[in-house]
């Protein structure tokens, strides 16, 4: 039995291949459809995957369809948004051009076969029945749902197994900038933000070597972050709901150091607002240096040192690194840190999603390892990045 009918041969006459076919034409000839040549494909894709019994994934889709503009390993959304539209053009197709076709095309979310309903029959469905299959309905996502939950609790991703494990609470740091109370070319007084001055001590530094500086300057108690916070805390936030796990989400400039061997912590910002969090991140990789926006690699053999320089204009580079260190007390620490915001938002997403994470454990062999992984992220005028492994290490378990 073709694998699209399934759900429904209790419940309709199955219509012949032919008139699927005539209505698969009328669809992709209508006015809705006959402009936008990729619902067109996509549409076909699905119906004759259908017919033949062939089960479609998110990857085979997305290839098909988008050749090799589509990439899964870099958590490409384009599947998910084109099915999603498809569903609202077949819904909006019914209510103008197709409202009197026999054949009713229904994509039901979260799937990617299509059921083919005589429309006479489906109008016809009793309250008492509807009521059944809903029931039913409810009845089997609920339990689907508890099934992934506990696979999901039972069998985290190697990368995320320390901080999934309930040993410790959760905190999220989000990394903010440090501001200054003077004078700005505006008239009058504002805030300023100095690259150079990211703490208390670097501006107790820079009055040190410009005291003619101290009557008019003054640290701010206020900080900021940049676009990566909100967008960072979302992703975090999604990524922990599927444990039920909670968090603590707190500026990195409020955090108190001295929890360090008493949670899992997770940092994800600029280089210039690790504070504290730098000398962990150096302490536990010798060979990787940070200076401004700039990473430094030397080789096993400490001889040869490979620079990669972040730059931001129409076509932005930014060099991200990914380290997971053993806490003092064997708890994690996990940091995401880029010079600018594209860097952590799209290595994070990234590191949150489980094809893009399989994918990087498999080439990898990461496990539950401490590793360090240094990602190029880049874009032309903040669209479409790309995103590039170009050094890992990994401490085995012998290390």
């Amino acid at each position: 039995m073709p694998f699209g009918y399934i759900c429904r041969t209790q419940r309709y006459k199955m219509p012949e291949l032919n008139e699927i076919s005539e209505q698969l034409k009328r669809i992709t000839d209508s006015s809705l459809f006959s402009r936008s040549p990729v619902n067109t494909s996509l549409l076909s894709l699905l119906v004759n995957a259908t017919i033949e019994g062939t089960k479609l994934k998110e990857a085979s889709i997305g290839s098909a369809i988008f050749g090799k503009s589509y990439d899964p390993v870099k958590n490409d959304t384009k599947v998910r948004v084109y099915i999603h539209n498809l569903r609202k053009k077949l819904a909006e197709y019914y209510v103008g051009e197709g409202h009197n076709d026999p054949i009713i095309f229904e994509i039901e979310k979260g799937q990617y076969s299509v059921h083919f309903i005589p429309a006479a029959q489906k109008s016809g469905i009793s309250g008492t029945r509807k009521k059944q299959w809903l029931l039913f309905g409810l009845a089997s996502i609920a339990t689907i749902c508890l099934y992934f939950t506990l696979i999901h609790k039972q069998k985290p991703s190697p990368v995320w197994q320390s901080v999934l494990d309930n040993k410790f609470p959760i905190s999220v740091l989000i990394g903010d900038h440090f501001m200054i109370d003077g004078p700005i070319p505006l008239n009058g007084p504002g805030l300023i933000r100095a690259f150079s001055i990211n703490s208390e001590s670097d501006f107790a530094q820079y009055i040190r070597q410009h005291p003619e500086s101290a009557s008019q300057l003054s640290p701010n108690p206020y900080t900021y972050v940049t676009k990566m916070g909100p967008y960072c805390t979302k992703t975090l936030g999604d990524f922990f709901q599927q444990y039920h796990l909670p968090f603590q989400l707190k500026l990195n400039s409020e955090w108190d150091r001295s929890k360090i061997s008493e949670e899992n912590i997770i940092y994800v910002g600029q280089y210039k607002t690790m504070g504290f969090l730098l000398n962990i991140f150096r302490e536990n990789n010798p060979r990787f240096r940070i200076s401004g926006g700039t990473v430094e690699v030397t080789g096993a053999d400490n001889r040869d040192t490979t620079r990669f320089y972040s730059a931001t204009g129409k076509e932005t580079t930014d060099y991200t690194l990914v380290s997971k260190i053993k806490g003092p007390n064997r708890n994690t620490i996990l940091l995401f840190v880029s010079d600018n915001d594209i860097g952590v938002i799209n290595v994070l997403n990234y590191f949150t999603n489980a094809d893009s994470l399989a994918c990087f454990n498999k080439k990898n062999h990461i496990e539950d390892f401490p590793f360090t992984a240094l990602f190029k992220v880049s874009g032309w005028e903040r669209t479409g990045y790309q995103m590039k492994l170009e050094r890992i290490e990994v401490q085995n378990s012998g290390q």
